[in-house]
């Protein structure tokens, strides 16, 4: 078994907090491994609790096809979530829930190694501020921003669950993804060093 197949094996059997009970069940991380983004996203609803897959219902068909829109494949992606277990119907993970899968989504990071992470939503944010130690503030005020912190750009978006709440925003989702989709390019061909030291992209210093 590998690290990725070590690390779905303890979360598909794991007990740390009381979404365990509730679950059909856990969600791992699913894509490419060695992948320039990873997107990570809230928690499993319905179809994923049901599929054990990521963004596999209303909300991944949605980011499937703003993906395809910008040019940017899921085989590329390595698609995450902050919570592992679904939650109950109609609520957002509890601080307690994010905390207990945090250590997950900090080995996912180690092991995969992105050059550019797309926290989605405000839940997202929160997960990897507590992994990668930083302060920032909620999506409204930090979306589209290219944060820096270490070897990683940061590019918070809203969730897909938000655009289908609100279509209006689905302009400026789109926009901040062919920002996403520029930038991995630029990482792909030329190199982190030649993007960051170019003044094709605004950088926020974490």
């Amino acid at each position: 078994m590998d690290e990725f197949g070590q690390l779905c094996y303890e979360i598909s059997n794991c007990k740390n907090c009381d979404l365990s009970y509730s679950r059909r069940r856990a969600v791992c991380g699913y894509g490419e491994q060695g992948a320039y983004i990873m997107v990570i996203g809230e928690a499993p609803g319905t179809k994923e609790d049901i599929e054990g897959i990521p963004f596999v219902g209303r909300s991944g068909a949605l980011l499937d096809r703003v993906l395809a829109q910008c040019g940017i494949s899921r085989k590329e992606l390595y698609i995450t979530n902050s919570v592992r277990c679904k939650p109950p119907f109609g609520k957002a993970p509890r601080s307690e829930h994010i905390k207990a899968c945090s250590s997950y989504l900090s080995r996912e990071i180690k092991m995969v190694k992105p050059s550019v992470i797309v926290p989605m939503g405000n839940t997202a944010i929160a997960a990897l501020s507590i992994v990668m130690k930083f302060k920032t503030g909620k999506v409204t005020e930090i979306n589209g921003k290219i944060l820096k912190l270490g070897d990683y750009l940061i590019v918070p978006q809203f969730h897909p669950a938000a655009i289908l709440r609100s279509p209006k925003r689905e302009e400026v989702f789109r926009g901040n993804f062919e920002r996403i989709a520029f930038i991995s390019k630029e990482i792909k061909n030329k190199g982190m060093e030649n993007l960051l030291s170019s003044r094709d992209i605004e950088l926020v210093n974490l």
